[in-house]
């Protein structure tokens, strides 16, 4: 009779509360997720052909081998690297080591993946796909939606990593938007919502 949604949780302490990696290069784009069909890295690393930027891939799946080829033909090798794990007491750190966080992922298949999330609890400008019918999940003034193709994500990251003000407005959206998903907030009405439905069932 009442639906309602509970998004995936994060520590938002934990991250905005990282520390950046000394070494890793400059701009850095990331972008954290399974190397599967539906995570489309294939459009970000299409995208980088024209962005004077390097980029980060974290993850690993049964694409990782098609992946890498397509950065090889592409000659993007000094550009890109996929890293098919890191630590998880140290993923945080990645994520503030970057000036852009960008995801292709299928909005027809997932809402708002955790590394979305994640990426803006660390204060990252996003860059993800247009939702799926309208269901932005309030994304609409926090985050930079765009088509699921290279030339879309190539312009829409060149515009952030161009424009320092705008980086940094996206930037404090990032960091107030994530505060609703902050384990404290979502833990707290998950206990609610277990007392109302005892409460009723008792009654």
């Amino acid at each position: 009779e009442k639906p309602e949604i509970l998004y995936n949780k994060v520590d938002c302490k934990r991250f905005s509360n990282s520390q950046k990696i000394e070494g890793l290069p400059y701009p850095l784009i990331i972008s954290v997720g399974r190397l599967i069909e539906a995570k489309n890295h294939q459009c970000l690393i299409k995208a980088m052909q024209n962005l004077d930027a390097h980029c980060i891939i974290i993850g690993n799946g049964d694409y990782y081998n098609e992946l890498q080829n397509l950065i090889k033909k592409l000659d993007l090798e000094d550009k890109i690297i996929i890293e098919k794990s890191v630590s998880n007491k140290s993923i945080q750190d990645y994520y503030k080591s970057a000036q852009v966080f960008a995801l292709a992922y299928d909005p027809e298949l997932e809402g708002i993946p955790i590394p979305v999330i994640e990426a803006m609890a660390t204060g990252l400008p996003v860059v993800i796909p247009f939702p799926n019918n309208e269901y932005s999940d309030n994304l609409e003034d926090t985050v930079v939606f765009s088509q699921r193709n290279s030339e879309s994500f190539s312009k829409n990251i060149g515009k952030i990593l161009l424009d320092s003000q705008n980086a940094m407005e996206l930037s404090e959206k990032s960091l107030k938007k994530s505060k609703e998903f902050d384990s404290v907030v979502i833990e707290e009405r998950e206990a609610q919502i277990y007392e109302e439905l005892i409460s009723e069932k008792t009654s």
